[in-house]
């Protein structure tokens, strides 16, 4: 088997530039589909750890919904879901009263533009590790202080007495003003890093008692102002928040619902299907180039055939059965793609690591975050693109081997 490898890779020597040439069609489509494959491997990797941090699906109470809830005629009536009501505190303590134990982990959020209102259990909004400080307690949210909790790249561009203090992350202890409102710092998170599935950027997060973000901003009815609000459960029943909401806002049998019920486990289906097209792209693209390198392969052999006459008629005169023939050149077809193949896959590493070492410099940064998006090669993508390689070489090298294999063994010694 070793002089069978070894006699290939000697044919492939013999013309650099055609195996080149060849080699590069090959290259491109393996580059294609690996780089496709691992770039959605990555991301479906990142989102199955983000889901991890939460522990289960989460349910939000919200006024648009994610997916485009379409009417009869299959438009889609987007004033409809305009004029709707906003989630209200009102309804989340209802549904904390009702719902009992069933609802024990609920959270209201009141997101603004610089700031995060929250109230209950904070935790699903933000599952994340403390880096420095505590979290709320339930005093602080149910009286509104003036406390906050930030994101490990939040920085203090100026201190409480006016003078700068150099863009420095904030600690527990010092104060930063949000809004026109001093608030305390009680908690620093640690750096998420990148999370697809986050429900607010963790790293840039300032995250205040509900009821103080509501007060400060002058507020006077729950659910009141251009803030966008949710309510957030965990594990909790679809159909049994459906019934509770409909009876708080009075809802009749033949009423359709005036709210949305968002799950996070909708974003993962729908991120699947399209990393699913990423991927069908990346196949269609290098099958397209595969097939332009599997006829540079094709063409290589049958010149190699033609001049290898005299060579393959004195095998065949010495007693070569026709299948060591069509084996030789079969060896050297699979030898060629699987060459391009490994030079695609290297390109492709080349690149990962260069990402990496951008993503680790921008990470190194006062504002970046920690954690990379985990770009390796995978399992699936190398075996896809070595198993592409191979099937290309072969499919293409058969026809010129049967060729090589048929030839006469007198006409081929004089060359005719």
């Amino acid at each position: 088997m070793g002089d069978f490898w070894s006699q290939a890779f000697r044919e492939l020597k013999a013309d650099r530039f055609r195996t080149r040439l060849s080699l590069l069609g090959v290259a491109v489509g393996i580059f294609s589909i690996v780089a496709a494959l691992t770039l959605v491997d990555a991301l479906q990797k990142s989102i199955r750890e983000g889901f991890s941090v939460y522990g289960g699906d989460l349910l939000f109470v919200e006024r648009m919904p994610l997916e485009p809830d379409l009417d009869d005629a299959g438009h889609f009536r987007w004033w409809d879901y305009a004029l709707r009501p906003e989630v209200s505190w009102r309804e989340y303590q209802y549904l904390a009263t009702e719902g009992g134990d069933a609802f024990s982990q609920m959270a209201f959020v009141r997101y603004g533009a610089e700031r995060v209102g929250v109230a209950g259990a904070w935790r699903l909004l933000v599952p994340g590790a403390l880096a420095e400080g505590r979290g709320f307690t339930e005093r602080e949210l149910r009286e509104g202080a003036p406390v906050v909790m930030v994101g490990a790249c939040v920085e203090r561009e100026e201190a409480v007495d006016g003078r700068s203090s150099g863009g420095r992350p904030l600690r527990c202890g010092e104060a930063i003003w949000i809004e026109g409102v001093r608030y305390e710092v009680i908690g620093r998170f640690a750096k998420a890093g990148m999370n697809t599935v986050s429900t607010v950027d963790v790293d840039h997060v300032r995250l205040v008692p509900e009821r103080t973000m509501k007060a400060s901003a002058g507020a006077l009815a729950a659910g009141g102002g251009a803030e966008r609000c949710s309510i957030l459960l965990a594990d909790a029943d679809e159909a049994a928040v459906r019934a509770l909401m409909r009876a708080c806002r009075r809802l009749g049998p033949g009423q359709r619902d005036d709210f949305a019920l968002n799950r996070l486990s909708f974003l993962l289906d729908e991120m699947t299907s399209i990393f699913s097209l990423v991927a069908k792209l990346g196949w269609i693209i290098g099958l397209f180039s595969l097939l332009v390198g599997g006829f540079g392969i094709a063409n290589m052999l049958y010149v190699s055939v033609e001049e290898r006459r005299p060579q393959i008629g004195i095998c065949r005169a010495l007693g070569a059965r026709r299948r060591v023939i069509v084996r030789q050149f079969l060896g050297e077809a699979a030898a060629l793609s699987l060459l391009g193949g490994l030079a695609g896959m290297a390109l492709v590493q080349v690149l990962l690591l260069l990402a990496h070492a951008w993503l680790t410099l921008r990470a190194t940064a006062s504002t970046a975050s920690a954690n990379i998006l985990p770009l390796l090669l995978s399992p699936r993508a190398l075996f896809s693109g070595l198993a592409a390689a191979l099937a290309i070489g072969l499919s293409f090298g058969v026809a010129p081997a049967r060729r090589a294999s048929l030839l006469p063994p007198a006409e081929a010694i004089v060359g005719k």
